[in-house]
C-alpha cells in the first residue's frame, strides 16, 4: 500500500506523474487507466485540511487592517500545500473502474 505502483504489473509510477496527471493517469508500462485510491484521496484531504486549520489558528493578525484575508489566504495555501505533500508520500493507485456507457433506464 501506498507505493505507487500499477496494481496490475507492478510497475513504478513517478510521483511527478502521479500528482499532476491524477485524474488522466496511465501505467508507463501496461497502459493501464489507473486513479488514486479513496483512502490517499481522504488522507490527502485530511492532511490538507489538518494543516488550514493549524496555519489558519497560528497566524496573528493583531493590528493589522484586513487581518481575516491573511489569515483565509494562509489557511487556503496551507491546505494545497498539506494535501499534495500527503499525495507526495501517501499515494496509493487502484485500476480505474470501467464506467457504464448510459445510464440505465427502461424502454418503453
Amino acid at each position: 500500500m501506498w507505493n505507487r505502483a500499477c496494481p496490475l504489473c507492478f510497475a513504478k509510477v513517478p510521483r511527478g506523474v502521479v500528482l499532476s496527471k491524477s485524474e488522466d493517469l496511465a501505467c508507463p508500462s501496461c497502459r493501464a487507466e489507473l486513479e488514486l485510491s479513496r483512502l490517499s484521496r481522504v488522507w490527502g484531504a485530511f492532511v490538507g485540511l489538518l494543516a488550514g486549520y493549524l496555519t489558519a489558528s497560528f497566524v496573528f493578525h493583531r493590528g493589522v487592517p484586513g487581518g481575516w484575508a491573511v489569515e483565509l489566504l494562509a489557511a487556503v495555501l496551507a491546505f494545497g500545500v498539506g494535501s499534495v505533500a500527503a499525495l507526495f508520500f501517501l499515494s496509493d493507485l487502484v485500476v480505474r473502474p470501467k464506467e457504464a456507457a448510459a445510464f440505465p433506464h427502461p424502454h418503453k
